[in-house]
């Protein structure tokens, strides 16, 4: 349970102490040409002593204790602890941008992704690839880095591709201790631009043992801002919310598809302990978004306070060893699937 019997504040002072001088020293020893390494991973190495302290103070830092990952019971708390002692593969597949698409014909999904364009490796592949004019260039490895294309207008491709280089010296696990995306690859995809965000909307069911419990509504999304609302299965209020994240979007009706949606959430979720399944809809198309493991990168507490043990009880830890074989075996048959479609790709080219 919440450690409040711990000394939060200090701990934060130490390490945030520690962290900005790892900064100014990473960044004077590359300003010097004297880092051979990425300027966050010098900052961040030099910071953090273990996962765990790192694990921890992402989640001190929007709450007022101290995590208890030997006893957990807030479900952030819970969350986080799987970071430091469920090491499940199939998280970080799912989680992969490109990757979660091999799930989704696994599972037989009937909620597809937008149509895929390409993957790139490197900022060469994208510089030198045939797309449509239009089109969202995605990260593989984090969330935050999408890039909405429009070739019409002055894109420069070669100083996106650049662009790309430099943002991928990032490493998208570092930012908040998330550590299921540390061993995604840098890729890069191209997919089809659905819409203007303005007019989409969004629905992100947050799920535990694959049964959906609430809703987290998006809409009128534009470069820093959205609004939101939170509902559940009956397309009713909840009465909680994030602290500091009041509900901000008016009560649409409820969508003509919504029943597809919560089976598909549930189809999509069932491998996890707790995952959160996203949908984009432009007009009457629904499109599948991605698999989210730590919205908000589980640090910020709900509203009402007890909610959080509430929802915390649902989360049922006994069964991690279960999900972590169940994990393990999906993850092995996907990359056998993967490797005979590579094989069967290269027999058809001969």
């Amino acid at each position: 349970m919440p450690r409040f019997d711990l000394d939060r504040d200090a701990f934060l002072r130490d390490v945030d102490r520690r962290l900005r001088w790892a900064w100014r020293v990473a960044r004077l020893r590359n300003g010097l040409g004297m880092l051979p390494r990425p300027v966050q991973t010098e900052a961040y190495d030099s910071t953090f002593r273990s996962d765990r302290e790192a694990v921890t103070y992402h989640y001190a830092v929007r709450n007022s204790h101290m995590p208890d990952f030997e006893s957990p019971r807030w479900v952030n708390e819970k969350v986080r602890w799987q970071f430091l002692n469920h090491p499940n593969p199939l998280m970080t597949l799912a989680a992969d941008k490109a990757a979660v698409r091999d799930y989704l014909r696994f599972k037989g999904a009937e909620i597809q992704a937008p149509e895929l364009y390409g993957i790139f490796e490197t900022g060469e592949e994208l510089a030198a690839a045939r797309l449509p004019q239009r089109y969202v260039l995605k990260s593989t490895f984090g969330c935050g880095t999408h890039h909405f294309i429009d070739e019409a207008e002055p894109v420069r491709r070669r100083a996106l591709a650049s662009q790309l280089r430099r943002l991928g010296e990032w490493d998208h696990w570092r930012i908040l201790g998330e550590l299921h995306y540390r061993g995604i690859p840098k890729r890069w995809l191209a997919e089809e631009n659905v819409g203007p965000g303005e007019s989409m909307r969004e629905f992100k069911f947050y799920c535990l043992h694959g049964q959906p419990l609430f809703v987290l509504y998006i809409s009128e999304r534009s470069p820093g801002r959205f609004r939101h609302a939170l509902f559940d299965l009956n397309w009713g209020p909840v009465d909680f919310h994030w602290n500091g994240h009041p509900e901000t979007a008016e009560r649409p009706p409820r969508p003509a598809d919504f029943e597809r949606m919560v089976a598909e959430a549930k189809r999509l979720s069932e491998d996890f302990l707790h995952v959160r399944v996203d949908f984009l809809q432009q007009g009457k198309q629904t499109y599948f978004s991605e698999l989210t493991f730590s919205g908000g990168g589980a640090r910020n507490p709900f509203v009402p306070y007890f909610h959080n043990e509430v929802l915390g009880e649902m989360l049922d830890l006994s069964h991690a060893d279960a999900y972590l074989e169940r994990g393990r075996r999906i993850t092995r048959a996907l990359a056998g699937s993967v490797q005979q479609q590579a094989l069967h790709g290269l027999a058809q080219r001969a």
